[in-house]
């Protein structure tokens, strides 16, 4: 897995509400209807997303959420920060060892050390407008859980090849 099931729903849920536009206002259970994830989910990432600058938040009538960026501004890798401990990803060996570096190699580092830099590469480079432009025929409900992740992971695989 390149990022957790939380950032998969993520990466949904900021796909639909940056496809109303930045400053439109959007309920929860909206997004979870829409998406698929569960609303209480929904509200547990957003937190996270208003925390890091990634979403506004607003009570009261006519509140909601809402893009605090434009989803052009706004690229993959930055939600995944947001989201998931990105350290592991950049650090952590493929193969589940302790020590695995370029001294101390694991069968897979050579390997797997150019393919990270190219999907780090890859998620750093691509925005939540690029995403939302390709995803907005897809109804979310119809989506199996890691359906959209898996869609995502394979269209990055694809590019590096």
């Amino acid at each position: 897995m390149i990022y957790s099931k939380t950032c998969e729903y993520a990466i949904r849920a900021l796909s639909y509400i940056s496809s109303k536009g930045k400053g439109v206002f959007t309920m929860i259970p909206e997004v979870g209807r829409e998406t698929g994830v569960p609303g209480p989910y929904v509200a547990k990432i957003f937190q996270g997303l208003v925390r890091n600058g990634i979403l506004n938040s607003r009570r009261g009538p006519g509140g909601g959420f809402s893009m605090n960026k434009a989803p052009e501004q706004v690229s993959l890798w930055e939600i995944v920060e947001a989201i998931d401990d990105s350290s592991s990803f950049k650090d952590d060996c493929v193969m589940g060892l302790n020590d695995c570096s370029s001294a101390s190699a694991c069968p897979l580092h050579e390997v797997w050390d150019k393919a990270r830099a190219k999907i780090l590469d890859k998620l750093r480079s691509s925005t939540l407008k690029q995403l939302t432009g390709k995803n907005a025929k897809f109804e979310y409900r119809a989506l199996k859980r890691s359906r959209l992740s898996e869609t995502l992971q394979l269209g990055i695989l694809k590019e590096l090849a």
